[in-house]
């Protein structure tokens, strides 16, 4: 079964005023040179490694461009590197440590334990399947954005979500958003849920709900589809919302995201 949602003509219109009126926020701008029309990322191990790191430090814990979060991030080097973690003998204890040393940052040992699992599950044979879907949705990217293309970001951001701890709808498509893979896949979280309640979005509105694929997809769908009537790509549009909500921009270099 599927409920079709109509939008008016003004909802069209209201939807691309919003857009543009962000368009130049350095969070927009980036998003679309990394996700649209700029080069294609590369997609080192190391790169892989610290995307999957920033889903997991992001997860329920702000992380604006001058949070203890974008700063642990975006250090150079990573202190939670591949490199590193791999010449440690207890990698769980070294990551908790590491967070806990820097300050500001919640669930510390949550988030060791899931990259303890995930460096261990990437390392038992499943860097080949990352690469997989990466190449996979790396040739999608080089063609004209498709709304058809969906269905591939889907199935990738579902074979994260089974396959690595501390994955649920959200996080799953941001990796592959953040690698700069996707166009069609919306990152929802309570910011996109906000603002559908400002512009007056009929529906029941649940972020506890986001974490079931069945509703995360529903609306989804439905902003996918609105998307497709105004000529906005998806990975645009959430951009904009997450960047209408900071009040200082984000760093020139913030290329995690």
């Amino acid at each position: 079964m599927r409920l079709d949602i109509s939008f008016q003509e003004y909802d069209n219109q209201a939807l691309i005023s919003f857009v543009k009126a962000n368009e130049k926020r350095t969070f927009v701008v980036q998003r679309k040179l990394r996700n649209v029309n700029g080069k294609i990322p590369l997609r080192s191990r190391e790169d892989i490694w610290l995307t999957m790191a920033m889903c997991l430090f992001t997860t329920q814990q702000r992380s604006g461009p001058k949070s203890p979060i974008s700063r642990f991030l975006l250090a150079e080097p990573f202190p939670l590197s591949l490199e590193e973690c791999s010449k440690v003998n207890d990698i769980e204890k070294f990551i908790q440590q590491k967070i806990e040393g820097f300050g500001g940052i919640r669930f510390g040992p949550k988030i060791a334990k899931q990259m303890k699992h995930n460096y261990d599950v990437l390392f038992s044979g499943n860097w080949s399947t990352m690469y997989e879907f990466g190449n996979h949705l790396e040739e999608q990217r080089k063609s004209d954005p498709s709304p058809d293309h969906y269905m591939l970001e889907r199935k990738a951001a579902l074979y994260i979500q089974k396959t690595f701890s501390g994955f649920g709808p959200k996080q799953s498509r941001n990796f592959w958003q953040s690698l700069g893979l996707t166009r069609y896949e919306f990152v929802l979280d309570s910011r996109v849920l906000k603002w559908l309640r400002t512009i007056g979005f009929s529906l029941p509105l649940s972020s506890m709900a986001l974490g079931e694929e069945e509703y995360y997809c529903f609306v989804s769908d439905i902003l996918r589809d609105w998307c497709i009537q105004t000529g906005i790509l998806p990975c645009i549009l959430d951009a904009a919302i997450f960047s209408s909500y900071d009040i200082d921009e984000w760093p020139e270099d913030a290329s995690v995201w």
